[in-house]
């Protein structure tokens, strides 16, 4: 007898008022509402959302019938997945130490997470729990037994408080219908290889067959057309190879071929003498000429040339395809190398000298259009604290006392008072080098802040360092300079390099020149 808080409601009494949300707290009276049968099965997210998705992110999103639910579901607790998952085996184990009425129950929201799990699906695009009970009790009903909570059980005992799981737990529960011999299954003790001996190798699958539960319903199809095949659950897993390409997050996809587990070695003998590997390609039939008893599943197995090969079998030839590929890559790097030409040692004399001659082309040359002039500023540190720009100019003007280069080699000094290093902006990349090879084949030391020759540098001082900036340091202190003045350097380094170096008297009154600038007059009135 029903209870009493479980009365029957008809829905027509709330035909046109506004439905009202339950409380994800408080049981509801709806979940004891069989699902009904006119009502299309779960088919993911509505599609139809005001036009906003692509048609290609569309075609991608996964649809499941009842009867694909069912299949996932059942495979999720065969034996094999009792043998490969460590945590479905132990809370199966638990669950069979309760009270004959409770055991090997588990909850049916856990089950479908490992069931959907293998798609990587994320948890919008999964089947709800109504859907899915329904689906078992239609389609699975022989195999799986499905009961319905009136409180959800303890979160606590199936998932920590971390665990984004704790709060979906669900309200149903789900127990396998041979739960009394679980614990004495052959299977339990089962080896890979064991496992691995019950696996063939499927090719050529149909192309309306392309998906897990597809590839299940045509493998029943088949064997329930062969004498002594009856068992509840023959298929134990499916397994779609990857292509190297494809990485750990991507959906897996059938190619046309699938490796399947099935529950005993007679299964997989049937198979591969009803459908060998040799089996010649017959081209289709009208479906006048078939015999009508005939199914579906051996009509387009007949018409794309399905066969089946032993899983080791298919191991050899898996590992001598993936030899062939490397050689073929192999050989390919090698033809694309280029020939070894050994030398004699005349031509190899000839070909230094040569080769000695030619000067290696400039990495940067500065251009009209070039942003800023490269290889033009010079990094110098180990200076007096007390010293200023004047005495800079003049000491490391000394530089280009004895060298070909104009003397008025500097364009700026960038200096700040009370500190030991400063920039150099030069007139050209040569003052760089010049002044670069001076302080460093003869080191010198500020004695005094004003000191502008420089001596020996003694046991406790330091000698003045210098280098050249490039790259992205060099990049980064220009574009701090502004445009006009970067633009004037950079047309004094071009006419430097294109033999119109300006002279000494012209560089007083350049106006690129920030330390030269004429000062303007104030005017009294």
């Amino acid at each position: 007898m029903a209870s009493p808080n479980f009365a029957f409601i008809p829905r027509n009494i709330s035909k046109g008022g506004k439905q009202q949300r339950p409380s994800p707290h408080a049981p509801s009276s709806r979940r004891l509402e069989p699902t009904p049968a006119h009502k299309r099965a779960y088919t993911g997210p509505s599609v139809n959302d005001k036009g906003k998705r692509k048609e290609s992110e569309l075609s991608a999103k996964p649809v499941y019938n009842e009867k694909d639910i069912s299949i996932l579901v059942v495979l999720a607790f065969s034996d094999y997945a009792l043998w490969l998952d460590s945590d479905l085996r132990r809370k199966t184990e638990e669950s069979l130490q309760n009270e004959e009425h409770d055991a090997g129950f588990l909850p049916l929201s856990y089950l479908m997470r490992r069931a959907f799990g293998r798609e990587n699906l994320s948890r919008e695009y999964m089947p709800s729990e109504a859907n899915a009970v329904k689906a078992i009790r239609t389609y699975a009903g022989d195999v799986l037994e499905v009961r319905m909570l009136v409180s959800a059980p303890s979160t606590s005992a199936w998932y920590p408080s971390w665990k984004p799981e704790r709060n979906s737990i669900g309200s149903y529960e789900v127990r396998r219908k041979d739960w009394s011999t679980l614990l004495d299954n052959a299977t339990r003790e089962f080896t890979r290889a064991q496992w691995d001996d019950r696996t063939i190798y499927l090719e050529n699958i149909p192309a309306q067959y392309h998906t897990i539960p597809g590839i299940i319903q045509f493998a029943q199809g088949l064997l329930s057309q062969c004498t002594g095949s009856s068992a509840p659950n023959p298929i134990q897993n499916v397994t779609l190879p990857p292509h190297h390409l494809d990485k750990t997050e991507d959906r897996p996809k059938c190619k046309g071929f699938a490796l399947v587990t099935l529950c005993n070695a007679e299964l997989c003998q049937i198979f591969l003498e009803s459908w060998p590997w040799t089996r010649p390609f017959q081209p289709s039939e009208s479906d006048d000429s078939s015999p009508a008893e005939d199914k579906l599943e051996t009509k387009e197995a007949s018409k794309f040339g399905f066969r089946t090969l032993p899983k080791a079998r298919w191991d050899k030839l898996n590992e001598e395809y993936l030899a062939y590929r490397q050689k073929l890559i192999n050989e390919l790097a090698d033809a694309n190398e280029l020939p070894h030409i050994s030398l004699n040692s005349d031509v190899r004399d000839v070909t230094d000298d040569i080769l000695e001659d030619i000067l290696a082309p400039p990495r940067n040359v500065t251009t009209i259009y070039s942003s800023y002039p490269f290889g033009c500023l010079v990094f110098a540190r180990n200076l007096h604290l007390e010293t200023n720009k004047t005495t800079l100019r003049a000491l490391f003007a000394t530089a280009f006392e004895s060298s070909p280069v104009n003397h008025a080699g500097i364009d700026y000094v960038d200096f700040n008072k009370g500190m030991d290093s400063c920039y150099l902006r030069l007139a050209s990349p040569e003052h760089g080098r010049v002044l670069v090879d001076r302080f460093s084949s003869q080191p010198v030391a500020q004695s005094h802040g004003l000191d502008d020759i420089g001596n020996t540098p003694g046991a406790s001082q330091k000698a003045i360092t210098t280098e050249i900036i490039e790259g992205k340091k060099e990049e980064v202190y220009w574009e701090k300079v502004p445009e006009k003045v970067r633009r004037q350097a950079v047309e004094k380094v071009v006419k430097a390099l294109s033999g119109k170096q300006p002279s000494a008297s012209a560089h007083t009154t350049y106006g690129h020149s920030e330390e030269s600038r004429p000062r303007k007059k104030r005017n009294r009135g």
